[in-house]
């Protein structure tokens, strides 16, 4: 499959997402654009060494190129764990805001209620009245809410 069909693919499934889906892609990327901000750093810092140093250019591409080629795997690796969501249905009984961004959601999904640790995302919950019935993806590692339906 060449880069085009690619694009083009990628391009028609980002038109015909529904909103919970984009909301769950915003968050993530931002999530992993913090995590790539160490690396550009890292390769900014090995030019202005280099430079500064007066060594030769060709040392600095090829560290600069391996911090790259690291920095995909690893980034490539943690969007695998950004997918595994776990969905959640239920009245929504109580959202208590902790920190700046920090959300502690409790639903009764069925007899039990269900405590869920918000990182990211929680601010979608706090429009919702009390018992209000919603369903949740919830990825309980990074602790990402995304709000799928309310009714």
């Amino acid at each position: 499959m060449s880069i085009r069909q690619r694009f083009a693919e990628s391009f028609a499934r980002s038109k015909t997402m529904s909103g919970p889906e984009k909301k769950a892609n915003e968050i993530m990327g931002k999530i992993l654009l913090k995590k790539a901000i160490l690396p550009i750093v890292a390769m900014i810092a090995v030019i202005i060494i280099f430079a500064v140093m007066k060594l030769s250019g060709w040392y600095a591409f090829a560290i600069n190129i391996a911090i790259a080629v690291g920095t995909f795997f690893y980034i490539k690796n943690e969007t695998k764990k950004y997918q595994t969501f776990k969905p959640y249905v239920g009245n929504l009984i109580k959202v208590e805001k902790k920190g700046k961004n920090d959300y502690v959601a409790i639903i009764k999904q069925g007899k039990m209620p269900v405590k869920l640790q918000i990182a990211y995302g929680g601010e979608d919950l706090e429009n919702i009245k009390k018992n209000q019935l919603v369903q949740i993806s919830y990825n309980p590692d990074y602790k990402i809410a995304i709000l799928v339906t309310k009714q």
